[in-house]
This record gives C-alpha cells, structure tokens and sequence, in this order.
C-alpha cells in the first residue's frame, strides 16, 4: 500500500469511529466606544478651516480661539489634537460621519437643520450674524431694506444664504446673492470688501471684529440677526465623547483660562500692528523718542545696531509701553510671543531692560538668518517681516515670488506682493507654500516701521 493510499485509508478510519476536530471558541472583539478610540489611538482630531476663531499660524504658532479650547480638552484627555483643515465648507459632515474626524470646529452656530445631521457640544460662545461694509464719507447701511437690489457675496452654499433669503422676505425685494470661485473662507471676503472689490459680505460678529484689526477701514455694526450660540460638532453616536466634551466644557467656561483666552482673543486687539503711521518729517532727534532711549541705545551699540531702528520696532509693537499685551497673548515692549519669549529670557513680567534687549538679539538672530539678501535695505526689511509674520511665512512668499517670476531676494514690489497671496486658497493649499495662511500686516508693518525710521534718520 502506498504511502498516500494509506494516509486515506487511516482517514477514513477516524471518520467512522466519529472522531471530530474540537474548534476553539471565537474570540469576543471588544467593541471600543467613541472615547475609548480617541485614548488608545492618542489621538483626537478635529476638522477645521483656517481662520480667525478657529485656527491660523502667527509668528511660527498654531493659535485659534477654538483651537486653545481644543487643544487644552485634548490635554483633558492625554492624548494629541491633530487638525484637518476642510477646504470645502460642504465636506465637514460627510467627513464627520465617515469618521475621518472626532469634532467639527469651525464656529459654527446651532442651526435645527444641522441637528438632523449630527450632534452639538454645549455652547462655548456665541455671536451675532453682521453685515460687512467699507466705511465711507456716504452713509453705511442700517435700514436693511436699503440692501434691495444690492449684491452680497457670501461662500458657496454658506449658511448664511438662509439669512439672506429670510431678508428678503422680511423687506420684500430682492437682494441678489454672489459667490466667489474656489473655496474661500469669510476672511478672504472681508478682506475684498476692505480693498473695494465688493461691497457686502456677511459674517459671525467675532470674527469679523478681529477681522476689523487688520481692515479698518471695514464697518460691522450693522446686525443681521439674533444672538446665536456656537458649538463643536460631533458624531450623533458619539455619547461618551460627547458627555465628556461637555462635562469638559462645563467647567473650562467658568474657568480664569477661559476668561483669558477671551480676552487673549477679543479684548486685546491693540491697533498698533496694523496701521500705516503719519510720519513726521519734522521730527527732531535732539528731543528724545522715549524714556527708554539710553536702554535701546546701549543694546543696539553691543550688536551694531541703529538704535533707532530698534525704538521704530518698539514704538509699532506697543508704543513703547512695557506692560502692553497684544493679539495672540503678546506681551511686553517688543510683543514677544509666549512661544517665543521664553527662549529669549523675557516674560511679561522682565523688567525694560531685559525686553529691549530681547528685542534686539531677536533682530539679529533674524537679520542673520537672510545673509543671502545682498542689500541691507532690503534685508532689513525681510527682517522686519519675519519679526512680524514669523520667518516660516515669509519663506513661503518668498517662494512664491521665485515661482511666480518675482525676484525672491527684493522686498519692494517683489516679495510683498506675495503676502495677499498668502490669505488665498488656491496659492496657501499648494505647494511650495509649507506654513499654510497668512492674513498678518507685514506689507504694511514693514513700510511703517522702515519709513518712520528713515525719517528719523534724515533729521538727525
């Protein structure tokens, strides 16, 4: 008998006396809830947009009114916040409920209709829908029904065309309702209402006040609705994360972290940063700039510095006021940012002294850092942007320009231009930029600060 015939046979053999196989039991999968995911993956994410309130880069920093509550819940839970930004406003709940994300934040009010679709936190804020003008010698609009006939340009399928159509009604005539291609944010619409190029957008209160920082030349009183509460958006499913989102919330609000990071947000907008200063041709350097001046004169000396430069930096930050605290919880003289400051041994308690010449060795380590600028004139003033955008931002325009046919080594008329193309989608989502949105002062914070120090300079 063959080897194979009786490996049969044998078989068949153990069939007959009814010798069975014993399978082991199936292994129960422990279903994990919502929360329970979130910490063993140590990971929250959330989905988001680039903007005023919920998250931006600044000075090399990830800020965001919502991002600091977020990011302080993820903290809550020990585990890591990770952001998805959504360019298209209609992909937050199909990503949500496809699980690419844990939350929504993109100050969004509570609208019945979304409550079909998902969930709602309780509400960490609330704002009012307003009407977004330029300011002009003519009168603004109040009387809502002056917008007959107007074009108001909004995001597409925005929630705010519901508002618009409720106008309607309410006045009776039309009121006809634009879009701009692409995926633009309300900021990038405030800020063609602030150059002229339309007349009317509409927008959450809070944002377009911090909007009103950088263009304000914009009016935002005009209220288009009630008071709305604004909440994160989550999974129906998702009760645990909910209970503790909310329970989180619960008590973050009543907080002294909350009340600062308002404040950080909405009380601190200083307007020293975004203004083009009248200069003053007259100035005389024989009557001193400040008290502070023999401070910034024997900084500047230890590094071969202009001491003027340095005073024209100070008086553009804060007015030459130690104590100032600033947008994004800047502080101090020079408006170090929290994330920064420390490395530089100056907190917002150091003594004058001590910030100035923070201030100083910052500028010089900046300076330092564009070696390959040939001007000094030039280089100064890529200097003066860093200081203000952060140097990740200004590398980005300058690739830009070089890919755009600009000279990437040339502020004036060159790099500069690049800034606005930073505030826009279609140049901030793609490459080379690597730091993502900017919709910071520099072009006009470096004017300002190099005019007013070439004035004081010519009348020595």
């Amino acid at each position: 008998m063959s080897k194979a015939i009786a490996m049969i046979f044998f078989g068949l053999i153990l069939a007959s006396c009814g010798s069975s196989v014993q399978q082991a039991p199936a292994k129960k999968v422990k279903v994990l809830s919502d929360l329970e995911a979130i910490i063993q993956k140590d990971t929250l994410t959330v989905l988001t947009e680039n903007g005023a309130i919920s998250f931006y880069e600044y000075k090399d920093k990830y800020l965001g009114f919502e991002y600091e509550i977020l990011d302080s819940f993820a903290r809550h839970l020990g585990v890591q916040l990770k952001l998805i930004e959504i360019a298209n406003p209609n992909d937050f709940v199909s990503y949500l409920n496809s699980r690419k994300g844990d939350l929504i934040a993109c100050n969004k009010p509570i609208h019945i209709e979304d409550k079909k679709l998902h969930a709602f936190s309780i509400p960490y804020n609330h704002s009012f829908e307003v009407l977004v003008q330029r300011v002009s010698e003519d009168s603004v609009v109040r009387d809502i029904s002056k917008l007959k006939n107007k074009n108001i340009y909004i995001r597409n399928k925005s929630s705010f065309l519901k508002r618009i159509l409720h106008l309607e009604d309410e006045i009776g005539e039309n009121i006809h309702v634009k879009s701009i291609p692409g995926y633009p944010v309300t900021e990038d619409l405030i800020e063609l209402v602030s150059r002229g190029e339309i007349d009317f957008t509409i927008s959450m209160e809070n944002t377009a006040r911090i909007e009103q920082a950088c263009h304000p030349n914009i009016d935002i009183a005009t209220l288009l609705s009630v008071r709305q509460n604004i909440a994160f958006g989550l999974r129906k499913s998702d009760v645990k994360l909910k209970e503790k989102l909310d329970y989180f919330l619960d008590n973050y609000l009543e907080s002294d972290a909350y009340k600062l990071l308002r404040k950080k947000y909405f009380d601190y907008m200083k307007e020293t940063n975004f203004h083009i200063e009248d200069i003053d041709s007259t100035t005389n350097l024989n009557i001193e700039l400040s008290e502070y001046d023999e401070l910034f004169k024997a900084s500047a000396l230890k590094r071969n510095w202009d001491w003027r430069f340095l005073a024209s930096i100070a008086y553009q930050e804060s007015r030459y006021d130690p104590n100032a605290r600033g947008f994004g919880g800047a502080y101090g003289m020079m408006q170090f940012m929290p994330n920064t400051g420390p490395s530089f041994n100056v907190f917002p308690d150091s003594p004058p002294a001590v910030q100035i010449d923070a201030g100083m060795r910052y500028i010089d380590q900046l300076y330092n850092q564009w070696d390959n600028i040939e001007s000094r004139e030039q280089r100064l003033k890529f200097t003066l942007a860093s200081y203000n955008a952060g140097k990740g931002h200004i590398e980005d325009a300058v690739r830009l320009a070089e890919k755009l046919g600009y000279n990437p080594h040339v502020w004036d008329d060159n790099v500069e231009l690049m800034i606005k193309n930073l505030s826009i989608p279609e140049y901030y989502r793609n490459k080379p930029v690597k730091y993502g949105a900017y919709r910071g002062p520099a072009k006009n914070y470096v004017k300002s600060i190099y005019s007013r120090y070439m004035s004081w300079k010519l009348n020595e």
